[in-house]
């Protein structure tokens, strides 16, 4: 008698489930993988950003761009304005990335926010954001990682690897990545890259 007077309660429990499943985890999944395989792979820029933005909640500001064959992953990226992503960097927003206005990522740039404490017996995740100041210019294969801050106008130089904060206005190189020369405070440039298709044809 007592299944039958519990059946409705856990109707309602195995329902409600179901529905956190399909909301928390199938839907994002679902839409970050055809953001990740179909727009940014095939679309042209409005609707890839399009998508970005609707389905993914990546902020993109005014003459940005994000190129084809980048990865993006998480609900809390930022992109200021006429900031460029170039192809296949990979953008880690499953803790706060956030990216300034007239910032230059250049191909394959590794951005990541999250990490594991390696000496933790249950191997647990840090959750580290990082920012990139306006300005800043990161190279060619560069990695940086969690909980890193690039400052203002600051360069990162090709396969260079990030593991701690970059002072604005300094050039920076290496693995790891350490301090070559100071850059010019005169910088007025505004990036606007918006190639045809998967080329470096404007």
């Amino acid at each position: 008698m007592s299944n039958v007077a519990n059946f409705p309660r856990r109707v309602v429990g195995r329902a409600r489930s179901v529905w956190q499943f399909l909301r928390w985890r199938f839907k994002p999944a679902v839409c970050f993988y055809l953001g990740n395989h179909l727009f940014m792979n095939y679309m042209p820029y409005g609707i890839r950003h399009w998508f970005l933005r609707r389905f993914c909640h990546v902020l993109i500001g005014a003459d940005s761009s994000i190129a084809m064959g980048c990865f993006v992953t998480g609900y809390h990226i930022v992109i200021g304005s006429n900031t460029v992503i170039n192809r296949y960097t990979y953008l880690d927003g499953r803790v706060p990335l956030k990216i300034g206005n007239n910032v230059n990522i250049s191909h394959y740039t590794l951005i990541q926010t999250l990490t594991h404490d390696p000496q933790n017996p249950d191997f647990v995740c840090l959750c580290k954001p990082v920012e990139i100041g306006d300005h800043a210019w990161i190279g060619a294969r560069a990695i940086i990682c969690p909980g890193v801050t690039v400052g203002e106008g600051a360069v990162v130089g090709a396969g260079s690897v990030v593991t701690r904060d970059v002072a604005p206005y300094t050039i920076v190189a290496g693995n790891p990545a350490r301090y070559i020369k100071d850059r010019s405070c005169d910088l007025r440039y505004r990036s606007k890259y918006f190639p045809f298709f998967d080329t470096d044809i404007q």
